[in-house]
């Protein structure tokens, strides 16, 4: 009977101990995950935040542009690295690349066009045929 009581009082003990010890689970950012393309540690973060950067200068955001632009750059960056990822997993080369970066970019550009001026949008355009000339804006 003892040997049964201490059996329950360990079983109890060692129940609760390990219930005390778990943590929740929080759900992982897309902004926490890593850019695939890049080895050294970069994050979607990172990349979208500098991205945010340049094209606040470029483009001249205001701060009303600001939340839908990081928007749009994180949607575009999280395609190109699922992208990325279905690439290195079929075969990846330059091309694959090429046509995988002027799919997503011109795709950004298009939804960019809903939050620009016309003097932006045209600032954005013609950056993006002088990067892409073989893309369609």
């Amino acid at each position: 009977m003892t040997i049964i009581r201490i059996a329950l009082i360990l079983l109890m003990g060692l129940s609760s101990m390990t219930m005390a010890q778990t943590k929740p689970v929080q759900p992982k950012s897309v902004e926490d995950e890593k850019f695939v393309f890049l080895n050294n540690g970069v994050t979607i973060g990172m990349i979208v935040k500098s991205v945010l950067k340049a094209d606040k200068q470029r483009l001249k955001l205001t701060d009303q542009q600001l939340p839908k632009a990081k928007q749009i750059i994180t949607d575009a960056t999280v395609k190109y690295n699922e992208g990325v990822k279905k690439l290195k997993a079929t075969g990846l080369n330059q091309k694959k690349l090429r046509v995988l970066a002027i799919a997503v970019e011109t795709e950004k550009a298009h939804q960019y066009q809903s939050i620009l001026t016309s003097q932006q949008y045209a600032i954005l355009a013609a950056n993006h045929n002088k990067m892409y000339p073989e893309s369609r804006l």
